[in-house]
C-alpha cells in the first residue's frame, strides 16, 4: 500500500469519525421517528399480536385444514444457494418469471421443503367451495389467485367440437404462416428457402407471391448471364 493511500485513509477516518449523539438528539419533533423512536407504534403492535394469538388459540379441525397449498415465488432466483434452487426446481418454481402459482400438497414432506424457502415464497391455503374436483371435472376448473378458491363450473369447459377439430385455423397456414416465418427469421431475398405456392384459395396475395418469386428468379438469371 502506497504512502498516499495510507495517509488518505487516516485523514478520512479523522475527519468523518462518527460521533454517537444518542437515539433522540438528531430527530425532529415533527417526524414519525420522534413519536415512535424505533419506528414502531407500540399500541398497534400489541393489537396485532393479540389478533395473532386469537387466531392461534382457535381449535382447528381436520375439515378446516386445506389439503393443498397455493404457492408462488415472488423473489428472484439470483443470489440464492444451490439447495434452495434445488427445492424450487423440485416444487416447480424454478422459472425466471416470478408469481407463477403452483399447487402443492399439505403434507409434512412438502411442508419441510417450503419451510426452507419461506423467505422466497407466498402461500395461501387452497379452498374448495364447490368440493374437491374429480376426473369428470377436468377442463372445468379455475383457480382465483386473490381469494385462493378453486371453482368448478361447466361453463369453463371447452366444447369437444373445438378440441376435435383436425383443420387448423386459417391464420396458421398458407400465406400468413410463410410471412410470419420470413420476417421472424430475418431472411430476405435469396436467403429464403424455396417453398411451394399454395394456390388452392386463388386469392390475389398468392398471385403476388408467385409474381415476386418469378421476379427474383428472373433477376438472378439476368445478373448471372451478365457476368
Amino acid at each position: 500500500m502506497s504512502f498516499i493511500l495510507q495517509f488518505h485513509r487516516q485523514i478520512r477516518r479523522y475527519i468523518y469519525n462518527p460521533v454517537y449523539k444518542g437515539p433522540f438528539e438528531y430527530k425532529k419533533r415533527d417526524t414519525k421517528m420522534y413519536r415512535y423512536p424505533f419506528g414502531i407504534n407500540k399500541t398497534q403492535l400489541e393489537e396485532k399480536f393479540a389478533e395473532i394469538n386469537e387466531i392461534r388459540a382457535k381449535p382447528l379441525n381436520d375439515e378446516d385444514v386445506s389439503p393443498f397449498h397455493l404457492v408462488w415465488r415472488y423473489k428472484s432466483l439470483y443470489g440464492n444457494p444451490w439447495n434452495h434452487k434445488l427445492i424450487l426446481r423440485r416444487l416447480g418454481m424454478h422459472q425466471l418469471k416470478k408469481n407463477i402459482p403452483v399447487i402443492i400438497p399439505n403434507t409434512p414432506h412438502y411442508n419441510n421443503m417450503l419451510w426452507e424457502i419461506k423467505h422466497l415464497i407466498r402461500l395461501k391455503p387452497l379452498k374448495f367451495p364447490d368440493g374437491l374436483p374429480t376426473e369428470e371435472d377436468l377442463g372445468s376448473i379455475k383457480v382465483d389467485l386473490e381469494t385462493g378458491e378453486m371453482r368448478i363450473n361447466r361453463a369453463y369447459r371447452i366444447p369437444k367440437e373445438s378440441m376435435d377439430r383436425s383443420d387448423p385455423p386459417p391464420m396458421f397456414c398458407g400465406k400468413y404462416l410463410r410471412e410470419y416465418l420470413k420476417w421472424s427469421s430475418g431472411l430476405v431475398g435469396y436467403s429464403l428457402p424455396n417453398h411451394e405456392i399454395d394456390t388452392k384459395d386463388g386469392n390475389r396475395i398468392e398471385e403476388y407471391d408467385q409474381k415476386m418469386k418469378n421476379y427474383y428468379q428472373h433477376q438472378h438469371v439476368f445478373y448471372n448471364s451478365k457476368k
